[in-house]
């Protein structure tokens, strides 16, 4: 997997966070969770490609030169409750974007529970998993690579968008930085301040979409997420059922997303 490379992200942030430069690696999740012990809070790991890229529900993820691959994790606090926990995907959420802002200030949004998109195509994966005391927060983030053209009219990149190069350092170093703030901003009682960012970029308000629930398939026409971080569904009108609002806090949200 060959050695990392050590490189201190400079002054401007909170506290100096080392990154860990890997040219490959399985996957950056997973060689944090073997090895975190080794690490810091807010440590960075970084791998050129990832082997076994993981998304959610035990999907791949396909890795390619040029994107921004990369984990940290959160101590356990002893202050906070599991539903602070259960907020964190959304919290790194706005990070990626805050981030990305100070990169390329594009019209970002977040797709929950747990992508950021672009021109109405995905730009950022997020995968967020706890072991022992600590929360592993991966993200994989397409900046300089081309897509394939089979993913073309799904994913998009910023070099795709802009038709430049980024410098990949500075972007984890914006995102980690963020994730670190809204961490502060959330322990100091501003979840609401926090939401309320989250849901002015949320990519899925008032588009009719379906749910999956295992094997339940969910109808509805998405609204804010909650205090909770659940998303609100709009229920269809069925001959037994009037229109109601309903929170889900897990589910698929199937890709064709039908427009009204």
């Amino acid at each position: 997997m060959g050695n990392s490379i050590r490189i201190n992200l400079g002054e401007k942030m909170k506290e100096n966070i080392n990154l860990y430069k890997f040219d490959e690696l399985d996957s950056t999740n997973d060689y944090l969770r073997r090895n975190h012990k080794s690490y810091e809070e807010f440590d960075v790991i970084s791998a050129r490609v990832q082997t076994h890229g993981k998304a959610r529900r035990q999907n791949d993820w396909i890795s390619m030169d040029g994107m921004a691959l990369f984990s940290f994790f959160l101590k356990e606090r002893d202050n906070w409750e599991i539903e602070d926990y259960l907020k964190l995907p959304l919290i790194a959420g706005l990070a990626v974007i805050k981030g990305l802002r100070k990169i390329e200030n594009l019209e970002y949004k977040f797709k929950w529970t747990n992508d950021v998109y672009v021109e109405n195509m995905k730009l950022c994966g997020i995968l967020m998993e706890k072991t022992e005391d600590v929360y592993i927060t991966g993200i994989g983030i397409n900046i300089n690579n081309m897509l394939p053209e089979n993913l073309k009219s799904k994913a998009i990149s910023l070099t795709q968008i802009k038709n430049k190069k980024y410098e990949l350092d500075e972007v984890i170093k914006n995102i980690v930085s963020e994730f670190q703030t809204l961490c502060e901003t959330l322990e100091n009682g501003f979840w609401k301040d926090i939401l309320k960012e989250i849901n002015q970029i949320n990519y899925l308000k008032g588009k009719k979409i379906e749910l999956k629930l295992g094997n339940e398939v969910i109808s509805g026409v998405a609204q804010n997420i909650d205090e909770n971080g659940e998303l609100q569904i709009l229920m269809e009108k069925t001959d037994n059922r009037n229109p109601e609002i309903r929170s889900f806090s897990v589910g698929e949200v199937f890709e064709k997303i039908v427009y009204y």
